[in-house]
């Protein structure tokens, strides 16, 4: 089980909540970065009768269990279209390369509890996804910088030398012109 403090606590992660709001020692604390001595201190050592996990704690009680499969994305109608893709990992050495967009598509699950009707709600987390022709692998979104390629001049985003020497890129050209 987490720390069971403010810190950790869904009214006041982000934000002040009313408890803190109204606590005159929190509030003579000046506002700062995180350290033992600042509100971060204040809230790492203080809770509420109001506390709630952001977390989910376990055991739970589940009442029914909600899946949502739904998977439209506002990037549908951009399916299939070319994208110039810079990877963040090392091992790509800063290059970028010629890809194809396949949509949006599940890196995980995301799953919340309602502890009030006792649902448990599972969902895709989904994240967009390229596939590299040069690397032969799919490249997701969170893990490069990347943008569908419009027209030609987009094209000269990609290095001089994938434009120069690479069969695609001489196609999308045509295609463009």
């Amino acid at each position: 089980m987490p720390e069971r403090n403010c810190n950790k606590c869904k009214f006041g992660m982000f934000q002040e909540c009313e408890t803190l709001k109204n606590n005159k020692e929190y509030q003579n604390i000046p506002e700062g970065g995180i350290s033992d001595t600042g509100r971060w201190g204040f809230k790492r050592n203080f809770i509420c009768d109001k506390y709630k996990s952001i977390y989910i704690e376990y055991p739970i009680e589940v009442s029914k269990i909600n899946h949502d499969t739904n998977k439209g994305g506002y990037r549908d109608r951009e399916i299939g279209k070319f994208v110039s893709i810079r990877p963040c990992g090392k091992e790509y050495q800063d290059k970028t390369y010629l890809g194809l967009y396949l949509g949006d598509l599940p890196i995980g699950h995301h799953i919340s509890h309602n502890p009030d009707t006792k649902e448990l709600n599972v969902s895709f987390h989904d994240n967009p996804a390229i596939f590299v022709f040069d690397l032969n692998k799919i490249v997701y979104g969170c893990e490069s910088w990347w943008g569908i390629i419009k027209n030609e001049a987009d094209l000269r985003k990609i290095t001089d030398i994938d434009i120069d020497n690479v069969w695609y890129v001489k196609a999308l050209k045509v295609m463009f012109s």
